[in-house]
């Protein structure tokens, strides 16, 4: 069969996802396509992989070239297409294509006659699908549009969700930009403008997976910026020729979109990369002119005012003042009409800075929806102009309004002005408070009538009056709720393009219950159309229809039997179910009357899956739904209680675990840690489990058998349900699914960057000026925790405050001895104020002043063999805002403890400085040369539950700063790093005799889970690194500093430094020549560290040497006497 259609696949070096990316074109829908894999000089298993994809499938070929960068293997993939194919795409190797996706595309392509197709895509994400912000505008099909006249295509920069027209390619000769980074819109941008017309798909075509690390997530890459900026000045300068307007809203375009990732980077970024991006879009901006403003909002209208005047340093305050309060904070200041935005950092203003009607929006979120007995439906939420404050009744009068959505004027509705503190919350700004902009309201449907209506609100204050839908607080908990009112109507409360709605129908149909086997479903409702029904029939996207017979049956009822065989979902087409939305399987249902037409079918928001009700309350059938939870209550003590039925078929976080294991999955949504919840079974399958208080805070989504747990309608209107203590909650997320939702361990008074704020400028300061306290207080690592022992010993007669996160995860860590104080409290402001004492391992916060009697000590984390501090400088991920704050952290600390006549001048220099230092040896490593430790050894290994006699080995590795999570990823605000599975834990503890036991611990910084093996122990929640070190007969690590520690032991390492040349020439580099000076081998690949570990005794006669000059040179001050020395030093300053 000749192609129709030609994929060209550029590869390097992506081994772990070419096989997936691959199998989805394989098993695309249309048969006739031909894959062109591009080699583009791999190193690892690539060139194997579509090698054996060419050898088994004709339809697939493999070029090699040597390495040319993207550009180049895309511009070779396509010289090697076959001739004559009427139709090219491209696939990004790491990435999966929709099983229906290109026989969509072409079909649109043959009946338009149009260019090219582009169409809807998912970020596949850890926590998977999610909607890729640059389409959220995409609802619905536009054939032959054109960019000129739908301006939201130039969003829409990226090759591979898209088909072309070949002829239309050829026709202008298109090649991607060699040796550059961002190709894509080079070629994109006047592909849209030459298109004739364009085809867009609001259905999802491609999955775009985001790795952590990727070259275009760099953001303060000298490189990265330039070719960005040269990228856009290339389409702006081919945009000169076809109009001024096209010029100018692309030029806009691009400040709003691809130069604010790069300009939000400038506070992190180095002089290079300042100077770089300020004279790049310096020279943008001088060229664009005004025309490239007009219409951004205030805050970037004077963000890049700043950047054409080149005013870099009040620049960078605006970006730190918008790094505190978000983009969009500002103060508002002059009369009406005449009204400005003050920046603290912008001085002398900008010629941007006036503010009209649309640069004061006003904000309107529903919190709550709850139903009356009577039938009625109480709203709960608020409603505030951005950036004027509604700190006062006066200043937040509102309104509610009601619109039906076919027209018509609005109907105001009483409403009552209430508190509602998480308005100010959940701003997530510190400058303005909204205490006061919350509101109540009541719906009564029965007067409304049937219907769909919009509901807003009209909110007054400080001279002006704005209208605003009413919307989600957060885009994932925008899900329709369905509730069933007296004389068969049916009320949906849900959103239209954000908007909240109500919809007040009398469902023509409704599906009442089910009965059946795994085959075949019988399936009764009744039916209010004058025209009986004679079908029920099931649509699905990119699958044919599939018709029921109905058979009707007296009083208006009918029954269908639905035959489940050949309805499962697309998850054995290529794409693994795991990595697919939730709706990819289902098959929605309507019935056919004997009029022609037809009609929806509701069901009944109690009936279970496989056949059963949407979030909408409409009927689908979906084969392989999975479990799904329809009751919840409160259990004994603070717990909840959940009942469900079903087991899931998925692929997905938490697979091979589950209901029929007789556990829960609890995973959180961002940190990638996982915690098990037994099941109680129940009879019929059905399940019921009692969750508590997650260990972090965060949302958990929640598994069983690697699919998540859906919520039924029954459930979903009693939603959010909270646990009887507050400190968790069961919501409804993502369409359907169930999450525990573990609130923050901060008190209401103290939540949110606005209360923060105030207890940092005003509690703090006041706190400052009240009398010491005889408090040591205690903050992070294992130094500060040996210092507390030796003082405890000493019976020292002062409080103990230990800092924490107030988590369940972290209450472990606490001493005995010591009080608990949840970082961020009140409570923890006070001790940073009024402590006596201050024993620290890191640098405390930036506003932290030492005052007059008080004694800070700073242990630091031990000696350093990866670089850190000011040496970072140079590196790509290099945080200069942070590195600018160390003078002034570092002139807090009393003094410095040095682990280590080495890491003195070392401490000195990163952390900038210049005070007194203790040479004491580190107070961590005292346990490891203390008498008896032999005892101590015995106590922590019946503890960690090993074996008597066993072999240990301690897998403890260092974090990779280039998976640093985003500050919104990580509860509470501390830094956090994914867990990099490189070395396969679980072949590795296949591969040790039945004497050893593997104890796994994650670095402080970094999370994910450990996977679950026998003979392998997850140790990272241990208190005590120390105690892991001391009971550990083999060490394995990579770049971790406790090399230092654990050579006191004098007991063999292995080094796992797989990526070695990666992490000592771009990432971070290293203090010492560690290739030269390590005290044990350098081991790439698991199988090495395996053998490896089979031969410790021979390795450690290898390495004998250097690890004795290891020692030697590293590790002189460790004699199991550091906390008495710091301990000494600690109490005999008077803090003067």
């Amino acid at each position: 069969m000749k192609p129709l259609l030609s994929v060209v696949v550029p590869v390097h070096n992506v081994e772990e996802y070419l096989e997936e990316c691959l199998t989805s074109l394989a098993r695309q829908s249309v048969d006739a396509v031909e894959v062109v894999t591009v080699d583009d000089g791999s190193t690892d298993g690539s060139r194997r992989i579509a090698e054996e994809f060419a050898a088994r499938d004709r339809r697939f070929r493999c070029v090699h070239q040597a390495n040319a960068g993207l550009s180049a293997a895309r511009n070779t993939g396509v010289a090697h297409t076959t001739p004559g194919v009427p139709y090219l795409a491209f696939a990004d190797s790491d990435d999966l294509v929709v099983p229906d996706a290109y026989a969509r595309m072409l079909a649109s392509l043959e009946s338009t006659g149009s260019d090219l197709v582009t169409g809807n895509v998912w970020r596949l994400t850890a926590q998977g699908p999610r909607q890729a912000w640059q389409y959220r505008w995409l609802t619905a099909d536009h054939p032959r549009t054109h960019v000129t006249r739908d301006p939201r295509l130039l969003a829409d920069r990226v090759a591979w969700n898209k088909v072309f027209r070949r002829s239309f390619w050829d026709e202008h000769a298109f090649t991607f930009p060699v040796g550059r980074l961002y190709e894509d819109a080079p070629v994109m941008i006047p592909a849209h403008h030459l298109a004739r017309s364009v085809d867009v798909l609001h259905r999802h075509v491609y999955l775009w997976r985001v790795r952590e690390g990727s070259i275009t997530r760099r953001r303060t890459d000298v490189r990265g910026v330039r070719d960005r900026i040269a990228a856009c000045e290339r389409v702006s300068a081919f945009l000169a020729g076809r109009g001024a307007g096209q010029r100018a809203r692309y030029d806009a375009s691009c400040l709003r979109d691809d130069f604010v990732y790069f300009l939000e980077g400038l506070p992190m970024g180095g002089p290079s990369y300042r100077e770089a991006f300020m004279a790049d879009a310096g020279a943008f901006l001088d060229r664009a002119g005004d025309a490239a403003l007009e219409g951004l909002p205030a805050e970037a209208r004077i963000r890049w005012r700043l950047v054409r005047e080149r005013r870099l340093d009040e620049l960078l305050a605006v970006l730190d003042f918008e790094r505190a309060n978000g983009t969009g904070t500002f103060t508002v200041r002059g009369p009406w009409g005449r009204r400005r935005a003050v920046h603290p950092g912008a001085a002398g203003g900008t010629a941007g800075a006036r503010l009209g009607r649309g640069d004061l929006p006003a904000v309107a979120r529903l919190v709550e929806a709850s139903w009356g007995t009577d039938g009625r439906l109480t709203l709960r939420g608020y409603a505030y102009i951005r950036n004027l404050p509604a700190d006062a009744p006066r200043h937040a009068l509102k309104a509610a309004l009601v619109r039906e959505a076919g027209g018509g004027l609005p109907r105001p509705v009483p409403v009552r002005t209430v508190p509602m503190p998480e308005a100010t919350a959940d701003s997530g700004q510190e400058t303005h408070g909204y205490d006061h902009a919350g509101f109540e309201t009541v719906l009564d449907p029965a007067r409304l009538g049937p219907g769909s209506w919009f509901v807003g609100v009209v909110v007054a204050g400080h001279g002006a009056v704005r209208r605003a839908a009413l919307r989600a607080v957060e885009a994932p908990s925008a899900q329709p709720v369905v509730h069933d009112l007296p004389d068969g109507l049916r009320a949906v409360l849900g959103y239209r393009g954000g908007r909240l709605a109500l919809t007040v129908t009398r469902p023509p149909a409704l599906a009442l219950a089910h009965d059946g086997g795994e085959a075949v479903v019988e399936l009764t409702g009744r039916f209010h159309t004058e025209a009986p029904p004679t079908a029920l029939v099931l649509t699905r996207d990119g699958a044919p229809e599939r018709v029921c017979p109905v058979r009707r049956e007296d009083g208006g009822r009918f029954t269908a039997r639905i035959p489940l065989t050949g309805l499962a979902g697309p998850g054995d087409g290529g794409t693994p179910r795991g990595d697919l939305p939730d709706e990819a399987g289902r098959w929605r249902a309507a019935l056919e009357t004997a009029a022609g037409s037809r009609v929806p079918l509701a069901a009944a928001p109690d009936l279970p899956p496989p056949v059963f009700a949407d979030a909408s309350g409409d009927l689908v059938v979906e084969v392989q739904a999975g479990p799904f939870a329809d009751g919840a209550e409160h259990g004994p003590g603070d717990a909840l209680r959940i009942t469900g039925a079903g087991t899931g078929a998925g692929t997905g976080p938490g697979s091979g675990t589950g209901a029929r294991s007789g556990a829960l999955v609890l995973r959180h949504s961002t940190l990638g840690e996982s915690v098990t919840v037994p099941v109680e079974p129940l009879p019929d399958g059905r399940f019921t489990a009692g969750l508590a208080l997650p260990p972090r805070e965060g949302d958990w989504e929640v598994y069983a058998d690697g699919s998540p747990v859906r919520v039924l309608g029954a459930l979903a209107s009693r939603l959010p349900l909270d646990a009887p203590g507050h400190a968790f909650r069961l919501v409804r997320l993502h369409g359907d699914r169930l999450v525990v939702r573990a609130a923050s361990p901060l008190t209401e008074a103290e939540r949110g960057a606005y209360r923060q704020g105030r207890l940092r400028t005003a509690h703090y300061p006041g706190q400052r000026a009240l009398p010491l306290r005889d408090t040591v207080l205690y903050t992070g690592g294992d130094s500060p925790r040996a210092v507390h022992a030796e003082l405890v010993r000493r019976s020292t007669d002062v409080t103990h405050l230990w800092v924490t996160d107030g988590s369940a995860a972290d209450a472990d860590r606490v001493p005995p001895a010591a009080v608990p104080v949840v970082a961020y409290s009140t409570a923890w402001y006070e001790a940073l104020a009024r402590s006596r004492r201050v024993v620290a391992a890191e640098p405390l916060p930036a506003w932290f002043a030492r005052r007059p009697g008080q004694t800070v000590a700073q242990t630091w984390h031990g000696t350093p063999l990866g670089r850190f501090g000011l040496d970072l400088a140079d590196t790509l991920y290099a945080d200069h805002q942070w590195l600018a704050s160390l003078p002034h952290r570092s002139a807090q600390w009393s003094f410095l403890v040095s682990p280590s006549t080495f890491a003195t001048p070392l401490l000195r220099r990163a952390l900038a400085y210049g005070g007194e230092v203790l040479e004491a040896g580190s107070p961590a490593d005292d346990l490891l040369c203390a008498p008896g430790r032999e005892k101590t050894a015995e106590r922590v290994r019946r503890r960690l539950g090993v074996p008597e006699g066993h072999r240990v080995v301690l897998y403890a590795p260092t974090y990779r700063d280039h998976l640093a999570l985003t500050p919104g990823e990580v509860p509470g605000r501390s830094r956090a790093y994914r867990w990099d599975p490189a070395l396969d834990l679980s072949a590795l503890a296949g591969s040790l005799d039945d004497r050893t036991t593997l104890l796994v611990r994650r670095h402080p910084r970094v999370t994910g889970d450990v996977p679950a093996a026998p003979a392998l122990r997850d140790v990272s929640g241990h208190p005590d690194t120390a105690e892991l070190l001391l009971i550990a007969d083999v060490l394995v690590t990579d770049y971790a500093g406790l090399v230092f520690d654990f050579a006191l032991t004098g007991r063999p390492m292995l080094f796992h430094t797989y990526d070695l040349e990666h992490y000592r020439d771009t990432v971070r580099g290293f203090c010492l020549d560690f290739e030269a000076r390590a005290p044990g081998p350098l081991l790439v690949t698991t199988d090495e560290v395996a053998q490896a570990l089979r031969t410790t005794t021979a390795s450690a006669r290898l390495h004998a040497d250097a690890y004795d000059s290891f020692r030697r040179d590293y590790c002189d001050l460790d004699d199991g006497s550091a906390a008495r020395r710091v301990a000494d030093r600690l109490m005999a300053d008077d803090g003067s």
